[in-house]
């Protein structure tokens, strides 16, 4: 891999990790200041970034190949955080305590909840192509009205 693969796959990792711990400690202001509501936002971002860290790594590394040795590192270590995280933010959700069900749920929310965001991305992405290209601009002239 080319030092500017290296690069994004830190970057996207960093990204998604700095945004899980944001919301960790979101939810530390949250207890702390016996504010619920802010509690209850924190945790559910907490699930969010967990169970979608693969999806938010991939988005933050802008790598354009998916195929490549990059992608797949961000794509397999990702998904190892996620379901870290996952079943850390279940563990806490079960008074701090492991339960059978913890393992096996944690991989199917990795699993959903990446698919979630993934599939979130491919649908805005579909309603904003980006800039187009000066072929395809419209010129202002219909058919209707342009003389030949």
């Amino acid at each position: 891999m080319a030092t500017r693969e290296w690069l994004s796959v830190v970057a996207g990792l960093g990204v998604a990790l700095g945004l899980f711990l944001a919301s960790f400690a979101l939810h530390i202001v949250g207890g702390a200041t016996d504010q619920g509501w802010l509690f209850a936002m924190a945790v559910a971002l907490i699930f969010v970034t967990a169970t979608g860290f693969p999806v938010i790594a991939m988005w933050a590394s802008r790598l354009g190949e998916l195929q490549s040795l990059a992608a797949r590192s961000v794509g397999g270590i990702g998904a190892a955080a996620g379901f870290g995280f996952t079943v850390a933010a279940l563990w806490a959700a079960n008074g701090r305590a492991f339960a059978w069900w913890e393992f096996p749920l944690g991989s199917v929310l990795v699993l959903f909840g990446s698919g979630a965001l993934l599939a979130s991305w491919l649908f805005l992405a579909s309603r904003n192509p980006g800039p187009q290209s000066p072929g395809d601009r419209n010129t202002g002239t219909s058919d209707a009205t342009a003389k030949p």
